[in-house]
């Protein structure tokens, strides 16, 4: 199965996403609940538990991976993360205007 065969906005329960990463539940919710993951609906006190789009699970996975490899904690992780992402951002806003430079030329 390839990853555009996937719906990435398919909301998965914190049991699933648990099972999937191998990830204990009360960790996923905590990472929910401190904003470090992304979340579909919120929780409304402690009875209702979040509910996460399909991407979380590669962004779980890379999470444990960098605190595998790099011995980072959570939180860090997760801006290790998010400045990935807004340097591949940054890359293709670059590579557009370049292009876009060279065609006026």
């Amino acid at each position: 199965m390839r990853a555009d065969d996937v719906d990435m906005d398919e909301p998965l329960t914190c049991d699933i996403v648990a099972e999937i990463t191998n990830t204990r539940r009360s960790v996923v919710v905590k990472l929910a609940r401190q904003g470090l993951l992304e979340v579909v609906t919120e929780s409304s006190g402690q009875s209702i538990e979040p509910i996460l789009p399909r991407r979380t699970i590669m962004r779980i996975r890379r999470m444990k991976r960098l605190r595998h490899d790099l011995g980072v904690n959570f939180a860090g992780a997760a801006v290790i993360l998010d400045l990935m992402e807004r340097i591949r951002t940054l890359n293709r806003e670059l590579t557009n205007v370049r292009r876009a430079t060279l065609d006026d030329l």
